[in-house]
C-alpha cells in the first residue's frame, strides 16, 4: 500500500532533532504577543466620525426634550432646550480627550491595578469629568443665551447643580469609558493577532529555508563523492564533471531565491544532475520523460526532484550491476500537478514506507518542506512497482508563473522545437545533453555567468 505523508505531525521536531537545533514551531497559545499595538487611526477621521455621532445625539434629545414640553402644553420652548441639549453634547464633546486620557490611565496600565483600585479610580475620574462637564455647561449658556436672543440664562445654584449632574454624568462617563475600553481591546487583540500571523510565517519561512540550506550541501556532497569516485578511472570524465557541477550549482544558485520555481527550470536541474550521474554510471542508467510541455510555467518545490533520483540511484540499483529506468513524470489532474518517479530497481522490498522515508536526508527533508510549503493541500506517497522497482508519487497545488523570455543557442532552440505536448522517449546513450535528448520536456538554457 502507497504511504501517504501529507498530514505527518510536526515534522520539524524530528527534523530539528537530527540537526541538533531548536524547533522553530510557534503556536498562539505557547508565544503570545503581549506588547503588540494597534497601528493609530487617523485623527481627522475618528474625530470627524465622533463629532457626527455627537451631533446626532444633540438633535435627538433637543427633539425628545421640545416634544416633552409640547406634550405639556408648553410651546415656545424650542430655543432653549436647543441650547441646553446642543451645549451639554458638544462640551462632553470637548472633554473626550480627558476622559480617554483618564481611562488609559487606570484602564491600560503596564502593571494591572486590582478591580478595587480600578472601581475608585473610575469614581474618581467620573467626579472630575462631572465637574468639568458642569462648569463648561454653565460657562457657555451664560455666554450663548443673550447672543442668539434668548436673554440672560439662569443655570441656578451651582452648589446643587454639581450634585445634581453627577448622577447623569457617571452614566455617560461609564457608558463612553466602556465603548473606548472594549474598542481598544478589540484593536489590541486584532494587532496581537497579526503580530502572531506574520511572526509565525517568518517562522515558517526561516525553517524552509533551513530546510533549503541543508539540502544544498547534502546534494553537493554526494555528487562531489561520485566525480571522486571517478577521478582515478577516468581524469577526463572527471574533469567534464567537474563542469557539470559547477553549471549545476550556479543554476541552483540563481534560483535560490524563491522556494519554488517553474518546473521547466526545475528540469534543467534534474538533467544536468543525470547527466553528472550517467557519467558515472553509463549504460546502466537509462532516463524517460513523460512531460506534458503545457506544464513547464507550474511551479513545484526548488530540487524536489533530484534527491527523489538520487534516492532511486542509491538505494534502486541492482547487485548485479543490472541497468536502471528511470521514468520523470508530470501530469495536470484537475487542480493539483501530478510529479512521479519511478524505477527499475530493487524496489521497497520488505521495507515499511516509514522507514525508507526516514532514512538519510533528501526524502525526509522533501516531506518537511512539502508540509511546511503546502500544509494539506499535497500528497507524498512512496511505494512498489507492481513489475519491480519503487515509485514516488507528489500531488501538489498547481500554480503557475509567468516565465520571461530567453535568448537560446541554436542547440537549445533545436531541443525545444523537437518537444512534443506529451512525450515518452528513452535515453540510453551515456551523455544525455540536449542536442540527444530531443524529445525531453523543454528547458531554459543556462547562461554563463559574465
Amino acid at each position: 500500500m502507497p504511504f501517504n505523508a501529507t498530514n505527518r505531525e510536526d515534522p520539524s521536531v524530528q527534523e530539528t532533532a537530527r540537526s541538533g537545533q531548536a524547533p522553530l514551531a510557534i503556536t498562539a497559545a505557547s508565544d503570545p504577543i503581549p506588547h503588540a499595538q494597534p497601528a493609530p487611526l487617523p485623527r481627522s477621521m475618528v474625530w470627524s466620525v465622533l463629532f457626527l455621532i455627537y451631533t446626532g445625539i444633540a438633535i435627538l434629545l433637543t427633539g425628545y426634550r421640545y416634544l416633552d414640553d409640547l406634550s405639556r402644553n408648553r410651546p415656545g420652548t424650542f430655543g432653549i432646550r436647543a441650547l441646553e441639549e446642543i451645549t451639554g453634547v458638544y462640551t462632553a464633546f470637548v472633554l473626550l480627550p480627558f476622559v480617554f486620557w483618564l481611562a488609559d490611565l487606570y484602564l491600560f496600565r503596564k502593571k494591572r491595578l486590582n478591580w478595587a483600585a480600578i472601581g475608585f479610580c473610575h469614581v474618581a475620574a467620573g467626579v472630575a469629568f462631572s465637574l468639568a462637564h458642569t462648569y463648561l455647561m454653565a460657562i457657555t449658556r451664560q455666554l450663548i443665551a443673550p447672543l442668539v436672543g434668548l436673554g440672560p440664562y439662569d443655570y441656578g445654584i451651582m452648589f446643587y447643580r454639581y450634585p445634581m449632574e453627577l448622577s447623569n454624568d457617571l452614566v455617560g462617563f461609564t457608558s463612553i469609558v466602556c465603548l473606548y475600553y472594549y474598542f481598544r481591546k478589540f484593536r489590541i487583540a486584532q494587532a496581537q493577532q497579526l503580530a502572531a500571523a506574520q511572526l509565525k510565517t517568518k517562522l515558517a519561512e526561516a525553517q524552509l529555508e533551513n530546510l533549503r540550506l541543508q539540502l544544498q550541501p547534502h546534494f553537493l556532497f554526494n555528487t562531489l563523492n561520485t566525480i571522486s569516485s571517478v577521478m582515478y578511472e577516468d581524469v577526463k570524465a572527471a574533469d567534464v564533471m567537474l563542469t557539470q557541477l559547477s553549471d549545476l550549482l550556479r543554476l541552483t544558485l540563481r534560483a535560490s531565491r524563491t522556494h519554488e520555481i517553474p518546473l521547466a527550470d526545475e528540469l534543467q536541474i534534474t538533467r544536468l544532475y543525470l547527466d553528472l550521474m550517467q557519467k558515472r554510471y553509463e549504460e546502466k542508467l537509462r532516463v524517460r520523460y513523460e512531460i506534458n510541455a503545457e506544464l513547464e510555467d507550474s511551479l513545484v518545490p526548488q530540487l524536489i526532484l533530484q534527491p527523489l533520483l538520487e534516492n532511486s540511484l542509491r538505494h534502486g540499483m541492482k547487485a548485479s550491476g543490472e541497468a536502471i529506468d528511470i521514468s520523470i513524470a508530470a501530469h495536470r489532474d484537475n487542480g493539483s500537478l501530478m510529479l512521479k518517479i519511478s524505477d527499475t530497481g530493487v524496489g521497497l522490498g520488505s521495507s515499511e514506507p516509514n522507514a525508507v522515508l526516514g532514512r538519510g536526508v533528501g526524502l525526509s527533508n522533501i516531506r518537511d518542506r512539502l508540509a511546511q510549503l503546502y500544509g494539506e493541500a499535497h500528497s507524498f506517497s512512496i511505494a512498489n512497482r507492481p513489475n519491480g522497482g519503487a515509485e514516488v508519487t507528489l500531488r501538489l497545488p498547481y500554480r503557475t508563473s509567468r516565465r520571461p523570455q530567453v535568448n537560446v543557442d541554436s542547440s537549445a532552440a533545436n531541443f525545444i522545437a523537437a518537444a512534443e505536448p506529451a512525450i515518452s522517449t528513452e535515453l540510453e546513450s551515456p551523455r544525455s545533453d540536449a542536442s540527444s535528448v530531443p524529445n525531453a520536456a523543454p528547458l531554459r538554457p543556462l547562461p554563463q555567468d559574465q
